[in-house]
């Protein structure tokens, strides 16, 4: 007997809970007559309180006709819109796949190419909606879907402006505050200009790593080049010129903003792709969306977790191979390889298992290779380990045996050699060279892990091979 509280919705079966929070819940179901899946929102009955002009059923209808109006491959499409027992419920596209706020949680990193190709999906979705009179008015991670495909939807215009519409008029203060634009927290009337000033929210956060927070009421440069700066996906040629995009698209008067969707993704695809015609690489992305599901499957609610259904190890890191494996990650995968590492810990099996684990978050095979080697040169994989049983997990400590010998073999190296290092480093990463290199003295017990420190700050990776080889004749 099913736990559902309907079977049947409208003339649609339903077979399952796909999500739920304060203000519905959506199922997945099946519509009979086309054999076709479907997804079915409903909002919660006792919500639904204010049936007059402007309540919810008149917003939540706003947002099917909304949606209905956008038939494009980048916008989840909605089919149908009913009332029953009193939940007003819209039946949309399904789609298979994770939001984008779920996949940042999960850790996942992406290439500055896979970034270019989603946010360009985003805003030829835009682009279209706002031909047709609608503005989202609600851009967020959480609304914009990831498919295996690559592909991208946006979703949930459930507080979308319709040019025809008088729902939403001056002080209506909707959406969600980090991704706002000036004008829509100020409660003015907004146009497409401000779905592209949260998207570039959107850009900004993917590229820095984190979710970009301003300091005043507006976007100051230095605080945009502060983000850019700690991100480890922006090749360093790139860094002026999508500093640049942001200034624009980021800009307190909506008129100094791009004019379009349109627009905005023109000047990416100019950048990803100089003197060529752009094409999106979908199955890089595509890769890096299947394996952030399959983790994201893996921590869902109700399924089997590692901690409370299975009888397994758990590995509890010294802070000095945390360090080693954070110094040795983050180049590759930027500030998130912390969170990474301490997921990692949390389901590995051994050592062996957690190297396995955080080697495939890294998308390009060489600097995978290039990772296990800088952990071999650390000594990390013959460290000591000590395990104790707790009911039905084995809790193995991993220890260090290099702390030791990490301080007494602390790098010493002449001025003149730092700076013929800086020159070298120069050609390739510009005038960040002095301050990487510095960093990198600092850092390193080796002169094998100095040269791959130094390497994996430079963009092109054909480039990195050779730059180590002229180092080995400089030291």
């Amino acid at each position: 007997m099913s736990n559902l509280p309907f079977d049947i919705i409208g003339k649609y079966k339903v077979e399952s809970v796909i999500g739920q929070g304060a203000m519905g819940v959506v199922y997945k179901g099946y519509d009979p007559d086309i054999e076709r899946t479907v997804a079915i929102k409903m909002l919660h009955a006792h919500l639904v309180v204010d049936q007059e002009e402007g309540g919810l059923i008149t917003r939540f209808k706003q947002e099917a006709q909304a949606a209905a109006r956008c038939l494009h491959t980048n916008i989840v499409t909605v089919f149908d819109f009913g009332i029953i027992q009193q939940s007003p419920y819209m039946v949309m596209e399904y789609v298979d796949g994770i939001d984008l706020r779920s996949f940042l949680r999960e850790g996942a990193v992406l290439t500055i190419k896979q970034v270019g190709d989603l946010i360009i999906q985003v805003l030829e979705a835009l682009d279209y909606s706002h031909m047709k009179g609608v503005v989202h008015r609600d851009i967020k991670p959480a609304n914009i879907l990831l498919l295996d495909s690559g592909h991208v939807k946006v979703t949930d215009f459930g507080v979308a402006k319709l040019d025809t519409s008088e729902l939403t008029n001056v002080g209506d203060v909707i959406g969600t505050p980090s991704y706002m634009s000036p004008e829509a927290l100020r409660g003015d009337v907004v146009d497409g200009r401000s779905d592209l000033y949260s998207t570039a929210i959107v850009l900004l956060e993917l590229i820095a790593g984190k979710r970009p927070q301003k300091h005043g009421t507006y976007w100051q440069r230095e605080e945009i080049q502060e983000l850019l700066a700690v991100s480890s996906i922006l090749p360093l040629q790139l860094n002026r010129s999508v500093e640049d995009v942001l200034i624009k698209a980021l800009a307190a008067d909506p008129r100094d903003r791009y004019k379009s969707g349109q627009e905005f993704a023109a000047t990416l695809k100019a950048l990803l792709s100089p003197n060529q015609v752009y094409v999106p690489e979908l199955t890089d992305l595509a890769a890096t969306v299947v394996q952030s599901k399959i983790t994201h499957k893996q921590q869902s609610p109700g399924e089997n977790t590692f901690d409370s259904q299975m009888s397994s190890s758990q590995i509890a890191l010294s802070p000095e191979v945390s360090q080693i494996l954070s110094r040795s990650l983050a180049p590759y995968l930027g500030p998130m390889a912390s969170r990474i590492i301490k997921t990692a810990a949390n389901r590995s099996m051994s050592l062996q298992d957690m190297i396995d684990r955080l080697s495939n978050h890294i998308p390009n095979d060489n600097e995978r290779k290039d990772f296990i080697n800088t952990l071999n040169q650390t000594g990390i994989r013959s460290m000591p380990t000590e395990t104790s049983m707790s009911g039905a997990s084995r809790v193995t400590t991993i220890g260090s045996v290099r702390s030791a010998k990490a301080k007494s073999a602390a790098l010493e190296i002449t001025g003149e050699t730092t700076q013929k290092l800086v020159k070298a480093l120069a050609e390739h990463v510009g005038p960040l060279a002095a301050r990487i290199v510095k960093k990198a003295v600092r850092e390193s017990a080796s002169l094998d892990e100095l040269y791959q420190a130094l390497a994996n700050k430079i963009p092109e990776e054909s480039e990195r091979s050779q730059f180590i080889l002229n180092a080995r004749k400089i030291v």
